[in-house]
């Protein structure tokens, strides 16, 4: 599980921050331009090329951080297939392994490694978060919002699933006019839901065909809260799956689907494409494995 907690810093504190944020950042942008001009995003590689004089140039990095970088850096190369240039901007978000800080749930507060030592920060704990207080810490995400000058620590914590039991299978087609349906007979989708697709579609051709800047800022805006939208009803039509009483969950493979759709005109596309299916099946994935399901 990812959890999200609001950071609260002094503003001196939020400055040192904001600082090893533009230098890791920056860092990135060269071992990323090493790894792509030599064609390699081999780890060993690169630190050997870039670390001793990464180093001396800015001594103030704490050596854990840059070997953090150096790893997302040739991550990201790896992901790209070198074909193209990784490029992070000057407040991306940066990753915090166990070594650069020390996090700990249950008093509420961490220490982050900075450019200007250690900095701490306390949080407070949601409702729903409390559950995963035992849970062991893999790594975090700091990120920063800029217009609300604030920071969030994404902290991603790990503990064994159950065991799947049972040979109890279920399975779910996915479509347009329904979302899911499950080979019991039970329909996921209403009519609500329906209503606000339509209006977001409306909306978003409506800003679209403006083409103005403050028709791209709206047109951004609203892209989020259908983003979250959309999560909230995959939450929920997920919850709702795997509390029935089956053990294996068999979920339609939308490839073949897709391949038709091209034969089907661009409103037929569009809607398929309308739903984030590929986040359901997740959300389906990691709720299941936590039931000890399958």
């Amino acid at each position: 599980r990812t959890i999200k907690l609001k950071l609260e810093l002094s503003d001196e504190s939020k400055e040192t921050l904001r600082q090893t944020m533009v230098l890791s950042n920056r860092i990135f942008n060269e071992i990323a331009r090493y790894g792509f001009d030599n064609h390699t995003c081999s780890k060993v590689s690169v630190h050997h090329a870039t670390y001793y004089g990464i180093r001396e140039q800015h001594p103030e990095l704490p050596c854990s951080i840059l070997q953090g970088i150096r790893d997302v850096a040739c991550e990201a190369l790896k992901g790209l297939e070198l074909k193209t240039l990784p490029r992070s901007k000057p407040f991306s978000a940066i990753r915090y392994n166990k070594r650069v800080h020390k996090i700990n749930l249950i008093k509420q507060n961490v220490s982050l490694s900075s450019v200007k030592g250690r900095v701490t920060a306390t949080f407070s704990i949601p409702e729903y978060y409390k559950q995963y207080l035992e849970w062991e810490f893999k790594t975090s995400t700091l990120r920063y919002n800029k217009q609300q000058n604030v920071f969030y620590l994404h902290v991603v914590i790990h503990k064994p699933s159950p065991e799947p039991v049972g040979d109890k299978v279920l399975g779910i087609d996915r479509g347009i006019v329904n979302i899911a349906v499950t080979s019991n007979n039970h329909f996921f989708n209403s009519k609500p839901i329906k209503n606000v697709r339509a209006k977001y579609a409306f909306l978003r051709a409506k800003l679209q065909s403006k083409g103005t800047k403050s028709a791209k800022k709206l047109l951004r805006k609203i892209s989020g809260k259908e983003q979250r939208f959309v999560s909230g009803v995959n939450h929920c039509i997920s919850k709702g799956i795997v509390a029935m009483p089956f053990d294996i969950f068999a979920i339609e493979d939308l490839t073949s689907i897709r391949v038709q759709s091209r034969t089907k005109g661009t409103d037929f596309t569009r809607k398929l494409n309308n739903w984030a299916f590929y986040e359901l099946d997740q959300f389906l994935r990691y709720k299941a494995e936590a039931m000890g399901k399958s």
